[in-house]
């Protein structure tokens, strides 16, 4: 098996910590290792680093290894534009493929906390045996709450089991559900959380390529014609600039007759911002979480004080959040967690730069 870890993304709904140039997953704001290296470091008991690939833009590059001393540098992939997951994963395939043409790979993100990590590896390996027979396998969540956030997989017949685990028939995808929808999906008992993480062939993949997304597979038949040649690196860029962007999930997942669905309870959160950090980290007696710098509060619950250097005081807060930084203090509501990524956007229209 191969692994492919994603770590791309800028985050923009945990800013201010998460950065243009220092973005979440390069960022230790779980653990005491940064996000990337937990990752990285949930798979070595499986792989070897020859074995690991991390595909990331040309700026988080040499960060990426800086913290990942033992992962080969030939092993860095770097996409020259975010174009989404498909093209992103569409070119990870084809420099992967010269290790290995015949592998099973792992599709993982870099933002992602696994609380039971021994789970998640024993979930893997019996994904690669589905993956053998020509499947894209993808490990389904449990949901606990009618999250909004989270795309959602409906559970279709039993195949049979494998290392374990019941493998099913992936009857449909659905995107972000309104919450009376998640609500209903809860109750029904057949949905799963989509976490994201996916393990197929790479030639199953190409071929899902060629079959659902041909004018990305044409694409990636010119690229990969120049890798190794001299051109490789204006001729990448050219194409690159072609290409549309496009989810993993919405190009090909939601399309393919090919998806079976693994469910693994294995502790897993997308901290994808900071409301969902909240829940995974340790709260007080008054169901905050104090991480950081100091924090005096009164009549304060169920809140999230992110400091760094300065005193955070508070009064009267309910389920709010609260990141200092060194220029930044932003203020928000739990329940308008998601919309951070909106004061991204208008900082960028007010071509506010130095904050982003």
């Amino acid at each position: 098996m191969l692994a492919l870890i994603l770590a791309g993304g800028t985050g923009t709904r945990l800013w201010p910590k998460s950065r243009k140039y220092r973005p979440k997953q390069l960022l230790d704001i779980v653990a005491k290792n940064t996000m990337l290296q937990e990752t990285f470091m949930r798979i070595r008991p499986i792989l070897e680093p020859e074995r690991i690939f991390v595909v990331t833009n040309r700026t988080y590059a040499p960060t990426v290894k800086a913290q990942l001393p033992s992962l080969p540098a030939r092993n860095i992939i770097t996409e020259p534009e975010g174009k989404g997951t498909a093209p992103c994963i569409g070119l990870s395939v084809l420099y992967m493929k010269r290790l290995d043409p015949e592998a099973v790979m792992a599709s993982l993100h870099a933002d992602h906390v696994i609380e039971k990590p021994e789970e998640f590896r024993r979930a893997l390996l019996a994904a690669a045996e589905v993956a053998k027979e020509g499947y894209l396998v993808t490990l389904g969540v449990k949901p606990t709450q009618p999250e909004t956030g989270y795309g959602y997989i409906r559970q279709g017949q039993l195949w049979k089991e494998v290392g374990g685990f019941p493998v099913y028939k992936a009857e449909e995808f659905t995107e972000k559900p309104n919450f009376e929808t998640a609500c209903s999906y809860l109750e029904q008992g057949c949905y799963y959380w989509n976490s994201g993480i996916f393990v197929w062939k790479l030639s199953t993949i190409m071929e899902e390529f060629r079959q659902h997304m041909p004018r990305l597979y044409s694409q990636l038949m010119r690229m990969d014609e120049a890798i190794g040649t001299e051109e490789e690196g204006k001729i990448l860029e050219e194409i690159w600039q072609e290409v549309e962007s496009e989810s993993i999930d919405q190009g090909i997942m939601e399309k393919s007759s090919q998806v079976m669905v693994i469910p693994v309870d294995m502790g897993w959160s997308d901290v994808g911002n900071w409301a969902t950090l909240a829940d995974i980290l340790p709260k007080d007696e008054a169901n905050n979480v104090i991480v950081g710098g100091e924090h005096i509060g009164l009549d304060t619950t169920g809140s999230l004080l992110y400091g760094t250097k300065r005193l955070i005081a508070t009064v009267g807060l309910k389920d709010m959040i609260v990141v200092e930084t060194d220029d930044i203090i932003l203020v928000c509501p739990k329940s308008r967690a998601q919309d951070v990524k909106k004061l991204v956007e208008m900082l960028k229209d007010k071509n506010m730069e130095e904050y982003l």
